[in-house]
């Protein structure tokens, strides 16, 4: 929740006047002379104004610690990883200040991508419009983190020429460990004989393609690494990227 321009103007204005009370209940305590009371609290209230003012203008001139919206599309095989990453390291961004926004493929799938299937069109689709999000979000100065499946090159590289500075993801993991993590049991399922009444098509790396990227700006191996290792790289990323 944010706060509102009045609700942001009356916390100022309250925290002001309780500034001033202050002041003149210990310049009364100390001289107990009120027109001393009174030239020091006005007094000092105007050039803290004014000192206030020259401070932010000051301070507007240094680029030191801002920070700007970033655009981050991860890639990966299902049950990588992507998701269960994107939110332990938005989380962690979080607590030091910054504004994210994870981007689940899953859940946009369920709203805004409800109509597509899984053909290759409807898939770059899918991530055309995550990506649009994303970069929206972006410009308004939030990490935004797709966390899709995202498997082909081309749409991949189109996104990162159309949004200058999208930075791409790999989260990688062998095959043999994807299996072994599979507890929705997808993997089982989409290696079933065709016929199979459970059997899943179009089911990314088994009955349809992955293309893994050659030089992605960021290499996770979830197969290799605990997932605060991997999420402590992917934090450090975002931060030097976002400055």
């Amino acid at each position: 929740m944010v706060d509102t321009t009045v609700r942001s103007f009356a916390k100022a204005t309250t925290w002001r006047l309780f500034a001033v009370v202050l002041l003149a209940a210990v310049t009364w305590l100390t001289t107990g002379d009120m027109k001393t009371v009174t030239y020091v609290t006005l007094g000092y209230h105007v050039i803290q104004v004014f000192m206030y003012y020259i401070h932010e203008r000051l301070w507007h001139t240094v680029s030191w610690g801002k920070s700007r919206g970033l655009f981050v599309q991860m890639t990966g095989m299902s049950g990588a990883g992507k998701s269960t990453l994107a939110s332990n390291v938005a989380d962690r961004l979080r607590g030091k200040g910054y504004k994210v926004e994870v981007i689940d493929g899953d859940e946009y799938r369920e709203g805004l991508c409800s109509d597509l299937g899984f053909s290759m069109e409807d898939r770059n689709t899918n991530i055309r419009r995550l990506g649009f999000v994303g970069n929206v979000l972006a410009r308004n100065n939030v990490i935004s983190i797709i966390a899709a499946i995202n498997p082909y090159d081309g749409i991949r590289e189109e996104l990162s020429k159309r949004y200058g500075g999208t930075k791409t993801v790999y989260v990688k993991c062998n095959l043999k460990t994807l299996k072994d993590r599979d507890t929705k049991g997808l993997y089982r399922r989409a290696l079933l004989p065709d016929g199979d009444p459970d059997k899943v098509y179009n089911f990314t790396g088994i009955s349809d393609p992955f293309e893994a990227p050659e030089s992605p700006d960021l290499l996770i191996e979830t197969d290799l690494e605990l997932l605060n290792e991997s999420a402590q790289k992917l934090e450090e990323f975002i931060i030097k990227s976002a400055c």
